[in-house]
């Protein structure tokens, strides 16, 4: 039980602290559209290494093809539902896009949570690795989220707050992964392959779409081959 509330707290602040960083940044940045396109880029190349080397080989080997294929598949069905029903919600303001973006945000975390809950109990070592990326991973978003709340004069306390906050779902969902990795590899198979799912595609649908829109040179694609070199030296070192 002591393993699972130390994964837990460990997931509450890869989480919050990733996400509220994203906010403190966004303060200290200003609108430096070529550094976030940068770091967009670097977050979604260090991504790519994490679930090509690391969530799908793992949930492969615990769970068999087909555990993947479908829970990849799943993974990627939920972000797409997610995604469809907060759409009606996008209106105008530039606050409630933020605010939209935010609770996108943090209903994707809840599978990273879950990716890091069983990850500790199939590979301690690979968990600090994931937990790396992931807090990495969540600066960007902490970033996304507070520029548009920045650009219409919500005060810094409340933009860190709110960022932060949305990291919330990545402790719940690592306390879940945590407690189904102590009953079944296959669950954690398939734990593993849902949340490589969800980052795949927001990898290819959001994280560098949007970094080349900030930005239309080759920041954003330089960062994705310096976030995948990153995952190398760390997984290698």
């Amino acid at each position: 039980m002591k393993d699972i509330l130390d994964v837990t707290l460990y997931g509450f602040i890869v989480g919050m602290l990733g996400t509220g960083l994203g906010g403190i940044f966004s303060l200290i940045l200003g609108q430096n559209k070529k550094i976030f396109s940068f770091l967009l880029g670097l977050t979604g190349g260090f991504m790519m290494f994490i679930i090509t080397f690391h969530l799908l080989p793992e949930s492969f080997m615990l769970g068999g093809t087909w555990f993947t294929i479908i829970s990849i598949i799943l993974g990627v069905l939920f972000v797409i539902f997610v995604q469809s029903s907060l759409k009606y919600l996008n209106k105008s303001t530039t606050v409630i896009s933020g605010l939209v973006l935010g609770i996108s945000i943090a209903v994707h975390n809840f599978p990273e949570g879950l990716a890091l809950g069983s990850s500790f109990f199939s590979l301690r070592e690979f968990g600090f690795t994931l937990s790396l990326a992931m807090l990495l991973h969540n600066i960007p978003e902490g970033l996304a989220i507070a520029i548009p709340l920045k650009s219409k004069g919500v005060s810094p306390i409340k933009i860190v707050l709110f960022t932060a906050l949305t990291g919330i779902p990545t402790g719940i969902g690592s306390f879940l992964g945590a407690s189904v990795g102590m009953f079944s590899t296959t669950l954690i198979s398939v734990c593993l392959a849902f949340a490589g799912g969800t980052m795949l595609y927001i990898i290819a649908d959001e994280i560098m779409p949007e970094g080349k829109r900030l930005y239309s040179g080759k920041l954003s694609s330089l960062g994705v081959v310096a976030g995948f070199i990153v995952g190398i030296i760390l997984y290698f070192k």
